[in-house]
This record gives C-alpha cells, structure tokens and sequence, in this order.
C-alpha cells in the first residue's frame, strides 16, 4: 500500500496537482486538513481529508479513523489537539482509538516518530515555503518537497 500524505495546502491548488501527477502510482491520497479550498476542485482526485483551521463552510469531520490495507490510520488536522504545544492528546486520542499510524498537520513542520508502536506523521505543509508532502509505503516515511 503506497499512501499520499499531504496537509496544510492553504489554496495551492496548482502546488497539489503537480503533486499528485508526479504520484500516479499511489493507492490512497490522505490529506490532513487545511485545503482552503473548494471540496469541488479537489473532489476528481479521490482525496481523504479532514477539516482544519482553515476550511471554512466545508462540512467535514475533524477526525477520520480509517481501515486501510489492514493498517487502523487516524487523520486529524491537529488544532483540536493543541499538536504546536504538545502531542500529549493527540498520542492519548492515539492510543485510545487502537491505531497504528498517526497523520497529522498544522505546524507546518515535518515530523515522523514511532512510539509505543504507533506511527506519528506529519508531511509539512503543501502551501507555505517549504512545500513538503510524504509517501508512505511499506511501513517507511519518505519526506519530499514539491
């Protein structure tokens, strides 16, 4: 299984095509919030997101749990769990949930941990100046910037 791992697009629509057409082979594009972006430009692509800070009157949830490939995922944007000051809820709602892998954004800051043999992942942020994304395939992180 080879996910997409975006977040914090912030409007960059043409930043997220580029992305994805350098990606054909991926199976499953999770996004962990903050498109700012209307859901109809972004639908075509089959994206997986939640709702950040910044996505306003889109009706979607702030967290999704997802079974994929086998693997129990959490998606979350991070706000909602303070993530700038600390990954104590986020590693609790973790836990709790019986998950595996952790997707996570908002700090625009690249981030992978595993503890307690959960996977934590954040990809940065797809629209401010760094442009980081990460691909996740066979239980490995690769970061990459666009």
């Amino acid at each position: 299984m080879k996910l997409l791992i975006t977040s914090d697009v912030h409007g960059d629509l043409q930043g997220l095509k580029d992305v994805i057409s350098r990606h054909k082979e991926i199976d499953i594009h999770l996004n962990a919030g903050d498109m700012a972006l209307d859901p109809k430009h972004y639908e075509p692509f089959h994206i997986i997101t939640v709702k950040g800070n910044n996505d306003f009157g889109v009706d979607l949830p702030y967290v999704r749990i997802l079974e994929i490939g086998g693997m129990k995922i959490m998606l979350t944007h991070g706000h909602l769990e303070h993530v700038k000051f600390s990954l104590d809820k986020l590693r609790l709602r973790a836990k709790l949930e019986g998950v595996q892998l952790v997707i996570f954004g908002h700090t625009h800051e690249r981030y992978l941990m595993v503890e307690e043999g959960i996977m934590f992942v954040n990809p940065g942020a797809l629209g401010d100046y760094h442009k980081s994304y990460a691909i996740y395939h066979n239980h490995q992180v690769t970061f990459h910037t666009r």
